[in-house]
């Protein structure tokens, strides 16, 4: 008998991609979450990396193409028959040239998880697994780029935690995650990718 394998999508910013706060570049596949997730689930199951560094929820980062969540995400949902979709968003939003309140970013995960919902409507939706905001901790210069991120955090996870309620996603509350960040304080370091893989792991197996 064929074994039929289930494709894992996981659909974030840098952090999915594996973004190396150190060097600039990306983890190897030993190291990033999504490639640990791949290994630790087996054969029965495929992860596909969709991580995208500056991916927004909300607007399209300027310099940096078009990048905003909606539009990059239908591409995949056609390439690909996937069994479950991970989102993992909203912290490139936080940044202060957008301007952003809480409310208003998780209207963007709103209008992203409705609009998966409208792709599958003839068809078989997915199982939605939504990380909540990593409670970032910016350090230097990035300090002024993510100003006054902190009094967003907890609101934003309520939010999100809400529209996961509403919308009966699979919801990660990772805002008591101790995961280690590298030194830019926005980037995972290795540990902090093996604690998420560990997290998610524990939420796919039950799925």
């Amino acid at each position: 008998m064929t074994q039929i394998t289930k494709n894992i999508l996981c659909f974030g910013d840098s952090n999915t991609w594996g973004l190396n706060p150190e060097t600039g570049k990306r983890y190897d596949e030993n190291t990033r979450w999504t490639m640990l997730l791949n290994q630790q689930l087996g054969s029965e199951y495929k992860v596909i990396e969709a991580g995208q560094p500056n991916r927004t929820l909300v607007n399209n980062p300027p310099f940096s193409g078009n990048l905003n969540g909606i539009s990059y995400l239908k591409p995949y949902l056609e390439q690909y028959e996937v069994s479950t979709i991970v989102i993992a968003l909203g912290t490139n939003d936080l940044k202060k040239r957008f301007n952003l309140a809480p409310v208003n970013i998780a209207s963007g995960l709103a209008s992203l998880i409705t609009s998966i919902k409208h792709f599958y409507v003839d068809g078989k939706l997915p199982n939605i697994v939504l990380f909540g905001p990593l409670f970032i901790n910016p350090q230097h210069a990035l300090s002024n780029i993510y100003f006054n991120c902190h009094q967003k955090l907890q609101p934003l996870n309520a939010h999100f935690k809400r529209i996961a309620q509403e919308h009966v996603l699979n919801y990660v509350d990772i805002s008591h995650l101790n995961a280690p960040f590298g030194c830019d304080g926005i980037h995972l370091n290795y540990q902090g990718h093996k604690q998420l893989c560990e997290r998610l792991n524990r939420v796919i197996s039950k799925l």
